[in-house]
């Protein structure tokens, strides 16, 4: 089987890379879980040196996924299958509405195209996002729930699920479609983007250093490990079509937690005389307006029912930022 990962070099991306390499095969649809036999691993930015396993072929490509020639030197063969992670984030996409939407949806469009063109039909799993949802919003957000997004981002991650879903009607591609609440935790270096501010709560004081957040201490939003997120993403790619009905997108049951429950989580984990850095409380208008848009909570009664679950607890997403990033330092 041949693999395309679009977005190898970002957070997400690099676990999901080391998950492919562990598993060594993958499952799709109604067949049985087929061995990996090729690996692209392609971003904007240097992708990190993978441990090659046994048996697969690892090719590493650079470049933008907003240029023509770099998606035809990528579809000189044919995938069987594509994990599409690649995107701007929401801070940036509002700042430069141009870019957003050339790298979210007109180069997602451009990238359909070339899998219309295959000889084959590939498997498309997509990372979509909360963000898809907004305004005047039920406490916890189902999948029945209207997608009204009130960022340029949100309304660039709702058009892509029609667009994916309408591409797997005509049979040109078998799309796959989860949607992610902020995923954590990414171990830096630190961004302006809003879901990063939020990392930064449970990576900063657990490298000694002062974490700024820019919240409401009771802000209520939902979270997940990486490690969930690729589980449920590999998972969604082997349902069967027909359980999607309309729609090839669903929810990642996710946890609900506030600022203050991280700040406690936090210093739970480091009260085993690890040096620990200071919550700083610093309110940012602008981050508090973009996370009160987003659900409170966030559930797929769909994905329970399919046995996609999330995380078991907020200290489990820490333990698991710890054992990943923190444990052999």
């Amino acid at each position: 089987m041949r693999i395309l990962v679009l977005g190898a070099a970002g957070f997400i991306g690099s676990h999901l890379v080391k998950t492919l390499c562990t598993r060594k095969a993958v499952a799709r649809g109604d067949d049985a879980p087929q061995p990996i036999g090729e690996l692209v691993l392609a971003d904007s930015r240097p992708v990190p040196p993978v441990a090659v396993p046994a048996g697969i072929a690892i090719r590493i490509e650079q470049g933008d996924v907003r240029d023509d020639r770099f998606l035809e030197t990528l579809f000189e063969e044919d995938f069987d299958c594509i994990l599409h992670l690649a995107a701007t984030l929401t801070l940036d996409a509002e700042e430069d509405f141009a870019r957003g939407l050339e790298v979210n949806l007109l180069a997602l469009v451009r990238l359909l195209e070339r899998c219309r063109l295959q000889q084959r039909v590939p498997s498309f799993a997509f990372a979509s996002s909360i963000s898809t949802f907004g305004g005047d919003l039920p406490e916890v957000v189902d999948d029945g729930v209207a997608q009204t997004p009130e960022t340029s981002y949100g309304t660039h991650k709702a058009v892509a699920e029609l667009l994916i879903s309408d591409y797997s009607r005509r049979g040109f591609i078998d799309g796959r479609v989860l949607r992610l609440p902020i995923v954590l935790t990414h171990p830096g270096p630190a961004s302006a983007s809003v879901s990063d501010r939020i990392a930064a709560l449970i990576r900063e004081p657990l490298n000694g250093r002062n974490a700024i957040c820019p919240l409401d201490p009771r802000t209520r939003f939902p979270v997940a490990s990486a490690r969930s997120a690729v589980k449920a993403l590999l998972a969604v790619l082997a349902l069967p079509a027909a359980v999607f009905g309309a729609t090839r997108a669903m929810n990642l049951p996710s946890l609900s937690v506030t600022p203050a429950s991280i700040e406690a989580a936090v210093l739970r984990a480091g009260s085993a005389g690890r040096k620990m850095g200071n919550f700083v409380w610093e309110p940012s208008p602008q981050v508090q307006r973009i996370v009160d848009a987003w659900p409170r909570g966030f559930g797929s009664a769909r994905a329970r029912a399919l046995g996609i679950d999330g995380d078991e607890s907020l200290d489990a997403i820490v333990a698991a930022y710890v054992e990943d990033y923190l444990a052999h330092a």
